[in-house]
């Protein structure tokens, strides 16, 4: 369908309707079980939105649902789409996006439910006008966008082999190290990382486990390795400490999970108490995404798009606002999970070769579900 047959003028909506709001709870495998900062897993629960227009268009969003993380399972978030905001979407315009999210705005929280419909309208969007996210978004000519290696290991030799061979077997130009020895431990696993892989764009992740003064004192010293972030070295019990760190720290402190909104990230530039944006597109879609990078370009700090341990279906998300942004490309993405995992739904073209992912000219964000697979893997 195209702008003309949809007759579409500034002041009238769209003839589309959505007709179908469908949620799918999934429950994914991965190749080998991944060791997180509290727990290890061998599976992981997703949640898969499809909004379905009167036409047959479905747009489809995917979200992670970690609990230990976000405090939120799959069957919370589903529950959430079907009870709060399926109602709300049945029988209206896809293309009135900005009064869907005021709309669904007026229910509190639920912030990876209201992820997934702005996502999916997104990718509605794509699919009524026959054209990929990435040239809706402003973007030309995208090339293959560079990915970053998460090392998760339970000892420091087992994630410098991991980095290892994910760069030279994968080709993966990032590597994010996670630091939670609290000690010189963690330092010479970077020293080893950086002897290793040289041109790699390396950065560290201490999850809040070390103390103000472990992070003073021991972790300052991945400065001599050119490491370009520090994440979440440390737990701060308010802002104007989070400051007084970023103001000491020779390596720019990367924000993520006292950045899961606008509203936070707008504080933290204003006190100075961040050096760069982990932007994960779980917390805040693509229209809001969209607000954080003007936000964070006016204050000259950088953004990296930080996992949402997304799967093939998720990846393309990432990939097409990577690929439409300027400020974004001098860092890589961390998308990489889909390589973690040992099956997905997805079904569609996906490029991934040399550590990079290649978006493609396909409508939306170029993927589409198997049903075979949503049977095999559904709860």
């Amino acid at each position: 369908m195209t702008m003309t047959e949809t007759k579409l003028t500034p002041d009238a909506k769209s003839d589309l309707t959505i007709a179908t709001v469908e949620t799918i709870r999934l429950k994914l495998p991965y190749k080998r079980p991944v060791s997180f900062a509290a727990q290890t897993e061998s599976t992981s629960h997703y949640v898969i939105l499809r909004i379905v227009l009167s036409n047959g268009t479905e747009g489809i969003a995917e979200s992670v649902c970690r609990p230990g993380h976000t405090g939120e399972d799959a069957v919370t978030v589903a529950y959430q789409l079907e009870t709060f905001f399926k109602p709300l979407l049945i029988g209206a315009d896809p293309l009135g996006h900005l009064a869907l999210l005021a709309k669904i705005g007026k229910v509190r929280e639920c912030r990876a439910a209201k992820m997934l419909i702005d996502v999916a309208l997104w990718d509605l969007r794509g699919k009524v006008f026959g054209q990929p996210v990435w040239r809706l978004l402003g973007g030309t000519d995208p090339k293959p966008v560079p990915l970053t290696w998460i090392a998760h290991g339970n000892t420091r030799e087992a994630m410098v082999e991991e980095a290892k061979r994910m760069a030279e077997e994968r080709g993966y130009r990032g590597i994010k190290l996670k630091t939670w020895k609290r000690s010189m431990e963690d330092i010479e696993m970077v020293a080893e990382v950086r002897t290793l892989l040289p041109k790699a764009v390396l950065y560290v992740d201490g999850n809040g486990i070390y103390t103000e003064t472990e992070t003073r004192t021991i972790l300052v010293h991945v400065k001599d390795y050119n490491v370009a972030f520090m994440e979440e070295p440390c737990k701060f019990t308010d802002i104007s400490r989070q400051a007084a760190m970023a103001a000491f720290l020779p390596v720019a402190l990367l924000g993520d999970q006292c950045c899961e909104s606008l509203t936070q990230v707008h504080s933290h530039i204003r006190a100075s108490s961040v050096g760069a944006v982990s932007m994960k597109l779980r917390r805040t879609g693509i229209t809001e995404s969209l607000k954080l990078i003007a936000l964070c370009e006016a204050a000259g700090l950088p953004v990296v798009i930080g996992t949402d341990s997304e799967s093939r279906v998720g990846s393309l998300v990432r990939m097409h606002l990577r690929s439409a942004i300027p400020s974004l490309q001098p860092w890589p993405t961390e998308t990489h999970f889909f390589d973690k995992l040992g099956d997905d739904t997805f079904a569609g073209d996906f490029h991934f070769a040399d550590g990079t992912i290649m978006p493609t000219d396909a409508p939306g964000f170029g993927a589409a579900l198997d049903r075979r697979k949503i049977e095999r893997y559904a709860f």
